[in-house]
């Protein structure tokens, strides 16, 4: 279980288009950088509500659509992200492969 909460993302500028739809950077944090299913790269993402963790360190890494929001959760064996990594070409097809090869203890 991973504690937060699910928001609508309500832009401070209104040119900021709501459903976030497009590719954006994933950013991971530094506590992140040697997950072993995670990278940092490019992802499609397609969403109107974001995830609000309670503990940053369940936060593994973020993204930017006119504000910072959270890209995926991480903490043991779960494993969560806000993007499509199967719409991700590449890079989600290699997150994909590294999920399906995890082996968390």
């Amino acid at each position: 279980w991973i504690d937060g909460e699910v928001r609508l993302i309500e832009p401070a500028d209104p040119s900021i288009k709501i459903p976030h739809m497009g590719w954006n950077d994933v950013a991971l944090l530094p506590h992140a950088r040697n997950h072993p299913v995670l990278d940092e790269g490019e992802a499609y993402f397609l969403h109107s509500y974001h995830f609000a963790a309670n503990s940053g360190q369940d936060v593994a890494a973020m993204t930017d659509h006119g504000e910072g929001l959270v890209a995926a959760v991480s903490r043991g064996n779960i494993l969560g992200v806000q993007f499509h990594p199967e719409k991700s070409q590449a890079y989600g097809l290699a997150m994909l492969d590294r999920f399906l090869n995890w082996n968390p203890r």
